[in-house]
């Protein structure tokens, strides 16, 4: 249990510190997101968590260079996901 709750928390700041890259990225205008997207925390947040947990699968949709880190970041999701199944 301990193991899960602390792979939980582990993904949960993983996806907080992606929604906050993004935030910056936007704020330096090195892309934007199109889309039923909400300009928000709460909005960055949802993104930064559908695109790790389903490989992007949502209703919004990433414009410009930030593409490159919405890929990425799917990916990673991907992966650290699937280690942290194997590992439980």
């Amino acid at each position: 249990m301990v193991a899960f709750v602390g792979l939980l928390a582990l993904h949960t700041i993983e996806i907080l510190a992606f929604a906050a890259v993004y935030r910056a990225l936007q704020g330096w205008g090195v892309g934007g997101f199109d889309g039923s997207y909400d300009p928000c925390w709460s909005g960055l947040i949802y993104f930064s968590g559908v695109n790790f947990a389903t490989l992007g699968y949502t209703q919004i949709e990433a414009t410009g260079p930030i593409r490159m880190v919405n890929m990425m970041q799917s990916l990673g999701g991907f992966m650290v996901l699937t280690w942290s199944a194997t590992f439980l």
